[in-house]
């Protein structure tokens, strides 16, 4: 049942709280009557007048009746007949809505009489099936008995003895109609105007007048406690399971009959009446156990679950073999891999042309009748492949435990018996010469050797023209069939043989397929008992044959069908080896198609119960030789993209320095008012994974011609969001986007050459990298940040070599070395954690395996980085020397911020503007780079330290008159001050009004603020990499 609160109807919850209350008290007043003294009877009327009347009034009992009996009732004494009243009202024919009068007279009757629900008791339970023999005569009765027995327990009318004999009915009820559910309208009766108090059942509402009600606002009645509304609830919900089970088994039922019939109409053009009929009958009581299923459902509360009427496996099929013809014809899929393998299976030799008829004008009459195989594959019904073939294994065990057998099939004859054979066998007349037994020797030894087409049309040629007798055609037969199972490389060119014979020798063909199918029947009801390299061996010459049209593919859907059942053992080396001899060729078949592809997917699904590690990878080996990635590939192609989304991934992926100012062009004129063409558009634009490394740049070009465009430049905004994003989704995903990341890494980096995005970016990214929390144990062994970072600093190097930006990037630089030595120092810790391992070679001796070492190419590409960025600056030798460096930079950054003025945010800003041009046009000053590496740190380390007097050549800012005014009042407050601190030491500092500039006040502001900043982020970085070691 659902959880509270729960939904009802308005009216049935107000009622349900009525009748519960009405209930209540007559508990009470029967009660009361108990105590009460019976002497009081004595004076009431007696005469035998008056009471035959009453009982007369009884017999005849109705609801509207009800009150004047009553009134009677109080004024006469029935003493003696108390017996005949009980009788009487289990005897009457009452209706649903008379039980609750005769209930309230009940309660009248045995507030007076204290023996009439015992012996009331015992009438209704006449009536009442409680054994397990018993048979319900009269439902109607039976209904409205069960109805009135539950109102006489909640009403207190009969005691603990009726609620035993209502749990003893209700549990005939349910536990007896577990298969037909005639019961359901019964049950259904009850709970509705007694399920609450009876079970705790709420149903589900009729009318839209409904309400939210909970536990709490529905009055609950004491004479049932807790535990036995709880068994009755199990009772009903069994009840209603096992009704959901039987109309499932209908549904099942009705779909098989539908199916068959509908088969019939497409093969056939018309069903059979007998299957229309039974196909009625099965709709009628799928309709009659719906409706009853559903009335039961609401009754109980629960919801009715859905079933499929109407199979469409049929129409699926159809349509898959549509999709699969559509395919074949326009050349999407083709029926074989390669034009070898099609001019192997389908360009067969044509004997009747090349031979005289006279040679074979006897085999080729047929004198051994067809055998009977499956040729029409919708007669294979693949229905019912995905049970559990478990059950089954009880019977393999009492067959496995048999002698083993041993298998019928003959050997291949050796050369040397030949000769021995051939005299034994067939007309003495024919073979008697010497040279026909040389011929017949050469041949079936050449069998051995047959490697191509050309020696096995040879051999089919020679076979006609000089062996086609009927001892020899035999003798074939059993050498074909006897074929080594280490030698199934010839079953190929054997199954070609057999298919070329085929016109000419229909016998051979009949014999050899029935012997094969025989033997495959065999080895499927004796599992397990013979060798697997033989039953492989059968199953992939079937196979082959099937390719060549000789077996039917309806029989080679059929043997897949019975190995698929029974999925387990040799089965499973059965299914894999004829998928992969011929699954590629049934998958392929229209007509095949649908069958197979429903066995791959139940091959597929009951592969994840199997726990043979080989059985895993053959069923996947198999599974791919039938369906081969590049059909998956072919599968997406075949869903035809737009060509105007095409057209945009070919401006934008195969960009390049030809053809950048025309992609340009072409991308602006696209529709950008169109969300679709917009969204491919911005789609590629912020997917540099797509392109090639050296083509990033050119991206990154088109992306800055948008910008400069008017309308255009809400573009490089998208996109520098986009690749934040992505760089961010990396770390928090990590080992999932890696390389998407460092793509991303660089088109950004290319993006800030171009000027679309500015230095707070840069940095920004630049900090988020190495300082983003990483929760995976394993991250010691990951790089790709420290990859990502050097990628990054190895394409915007050329623009943060000398001013401002170089002192920014060196401090950044910092923090990267120490989180550099700290991967390291991860490494070294988590490998020395693990114990060399002492290996024994091949000669006995042993030898340690030292711990794996630092990845190299990570150290090269950030020493490659850094001697790119900063070429003869030293290097940290190890973490301690690197957190020293950033404790040291971080306290002199700390003084620096102390003393720092608004005007260096000033400079920084006309410093990016003055560098962007330079940026933009992806040149480098070369008077700027004139100078060696060690000059320029040590310029840097001069103008960083104070005592160097160091010249700053800045344009002289523009004094405001509020500045001025602020200046000169500030002078004569500090004149003053000075003047009267000898005299007023201990006076307090004057107050003075004046207006603090704005100019001022913002730079200020920005001061402060961007000190707390700076100092924050800093505290963050220590605890970072501490946190992390």
């Amino acid at each position: 049942m659902s959880d509270w609160p729960r939904l009802a109807d308005r009216l049935w919850v107000e009622e349900t709280n009525k009748r519960v209350q009405v209930q209540e008290r007559h508990r009470a007043t029967l009660a009361r009557a108990e105590s009460s003294d019976e002497n009081a009877l004595h004076s009431l009327d007696s005469t035998l007048k008056k009471t035959t009347a009453f009982m007369k009034k009884l017999k005849s009992l109705s609801a509207a009746s009800v009150p004047s009996l009553i009134e009677e009732l109080s004024r006469l004494n029935l003493s003696k007949f108390v017996e005949e009243m009980a009788a009487g009202i289990a005897e009457t024919k009452l209706k649903p809505l008379d039980v609750i009068p005769i209930v309230d007279l009940c309660v009248a009757i045995a507030s007076r009489y204290s023996k009439f629900p015992e012996l009331l008791l015992a009438e209704i339970k006449k009536g009442l099936p409680l054994k397990r023999t018993d048979k319900i005569l009269n439902p109607a009765k039976l209904r409205i008995d069960v109805r009135l027995l539950c109102e006489l327990v909640l009403c207190g009318v009969v005691g603990k003895e009726g609620l035993q004999t209502l749990g003893a009915t209700l549990s005939f009820i349910c536990l007896t109609d577990k298969g037909e559910h005639l019961n359901v309208g019964l049950l259904c009766s009850l709970c509705r105007p007694v399920g609450w108090q009876v079970a705790g059942i709420v149903p589900t509402p009729e009318s839209t007048d409904t309400i939210s009600i909970k536990q709490d606002d529905m009055m609950v009645s004491t004479a049932i406690n807790v535990d036995h509304r709880k068994v009755v609830n199990d009772l009903f919900t069994n009840y209603h399971t096992g009704m959901i089970r039987h109309l499932e088994k209908a549904c099942a039922s009705m779909n098989v009959v539908q199916k068959r019939v509908k088969r019939q109409e497409r093969t056939r053009g018309d069903a059979t009446s007998e299957d229309k009929a039974e196909l009625e009958t099965a709709k009628s009581e799928f309709e009659r156990l719906k409706s009853l299923a559903t009335e039961l459902s609401n009754s109980l509360g629960v919801s009715m679950v859905e079933l499929k009427e109407e199979p469409s496996d049929n129409e699926e099929d159809e349509a898959a073999a549509l999709e699969m013809d559509k395919a074949l014809a326009e050349g999407h899929v083709l029926l074989w891999p390669d034009d070898e393998t099609r001019l192997f299976y389908e360009n067969l030799i044509d004997i009747k042309n090349i031979v005289p008829r006279s040679l074979y004008k006897e085999s080729e009459e047929r004198t051994i009748e067809e055998n009977e195989l499956k040729t029409s594959v919708d007669d294979i019904d693949v229905d019912g492949l995905e049970e559990d073939d478990r059950a089954a294994d009880a019977e393999a065990g009492s067959e496995n435990s048999e002698e083993p057998y041993r298998p019928k099939t003959p050997p291949s004859p050796s050369p040397a018996q030949f000769n021995e054979e051939f005299s034994a066998v067939g007309d003495p007349t024919l073979i008697s010469s010497e040279e026909m037994k040389q011929l017949a020797q050469k041949f079936f030894l050449n069998l051995d050797h047959l490697v191509n087409r050309d020696t096995t049309d040879q051999c089919a040629l020679d076979f006609v023209s000089n062996l086609n007798t009927k001892s020899y055609r035999k003798k074939l037969v059993r050498v074909l069939y006897g074929v080594p199972s280490s030698r199934l490389d010839l079953l190929p060119f054997y199954a070609r043989l057999v298919a070329s014979l085929s016109p000419v020798m229909p016998d051979l063909t009949t014999e050899l397929s029935t012997m094969l199918i025989k033997q495959f029947r065999e080895y499927v009801q004796r599992s397990g008992q013979d060798r697997v390299e033989e039953k492989i061996k059968c199953v992939m010459f079937i196979a082959e044959l099937v390719k060549f049209a000789v077996i039917p593919r309806a029989e080679a859907l059929s043997c897949l069908r019975q190995l698929v059942y029974d999925f387990r053992g040799h089965s499973i080396d059965m299914v894999c080896a004829m998928i992969e001899t011929a699954g590629f060729y049934l998958y392929r078949n229209t007509d095949s198609h649908p069958k197979m592809k429903i066995i791959l997917d139940v091959v597929q699904k009951k592969k994840e119960r199997i726990k043979d590690v080989r059985h895993v990878m053959l069923i996947d080996n198999a599974f791919f030789a039938c369906i081969p990635p590049a059909d998956s590939a072919a599968a997406r192609r075949a869903q035809a993209e737009p060509p105007l989304m095409i057209f945009i991934r070919h401006l934008v992926v195969d960009i390049d320095e030809h053809n950048v100012n025309t992609n340009i062009k072409c991308i602006r004129r696209l529709a950008w008012d169109d969300e679709t063409v917009s969204g491919w558009c911005l789609n590629y634009l912020t997917s540099p994974w797509l392109l090639p490394y050296a083509n990033l740049l050119h991206l990154a070009s088109a992306v800055a011609g948008l910008q400069g465009l008017t309308h255009y430049d809400w573009i490089s905004t998208y996109v520098i969001d986009a690749c934040q994003e992505m760089i961010r989704i990396s770390l928090e995903v990590p080992g999932v986007f890696n390389q998407k990341a460092i793509a991303t890494a660089c088109y950004l980096g290319e993006l800030y050459n171009y000027s679309v995005c500015d230095t707070p970016v840069i940095y920004k990214v630049l900090y988020q990298i190495i300082s983003f929390p990483e929760t995976d144990p394993l991250s010691w062994q990951e790089f790709y940040r420290v990859r990502m970072v050097c990628e990054l600093l190895n394409t915007i190097a050329d623009f943060f070599q000398t001013g401002r930006a170089r002192r920014k990037m060196d401090y950044f630089l910092t923090y990267f070395h120490r989180f550099y030595w700290m991967k390291r120092e991860q490494w070294n810790v988590n490998v020395a954690a693990n114990e060399p391992l002492t290996v024994i070679d091949e000669t006995g001796d042993s030898a340690t395996v030292e711990p794996p070492r630092f990845p190299a190419d990570v150290e090269a590409e950030y020493r490659e980085c850094m001697r790119h960025l900063r070429k003869s600056a030293p290097l940290p030798k190890d973490l301690t020397e690197a957190e020293k460096a950033v404790e040291l930079m971080e306290q002199q950054l700390k003084e620096k911020l102390l003393l720092a003025s608004g005007s260096a945010d000033e400079e920084e800003e006309e410093e990016d503007e003055r560098r962007a041009p330079d940026r933009a046009l992806h040149q480098i000053n070369e008077e700027e780079e004139s100078g060696s590496d060690s000059e320029r740190t040590a310029a840097v380390i001069a103008d960083d330290d104070a005592d160097e007097k160091v010249c700053v050549h800045v344009e002289k800012p523009t004094i405001q008159p509020e500045d001025e005014e602020f200046m000169r009042q500030l002078d004569r407050m500090l004149a003053e001050q000075t003047k009267m601190a000898p005299q007023q030491a201990a006076v307090a500092n004057p107050s003075v009004d004046m207006t603090v500039p704005a100019a001022v006040r913002n730079r200020f502001q920005r001061q402060i603020c961007f000190g707390e900043l700076a100092q924050a982020f800093c505290e963050q970085l220590e605890r970072l990499p501490n946190s992390a070691t």
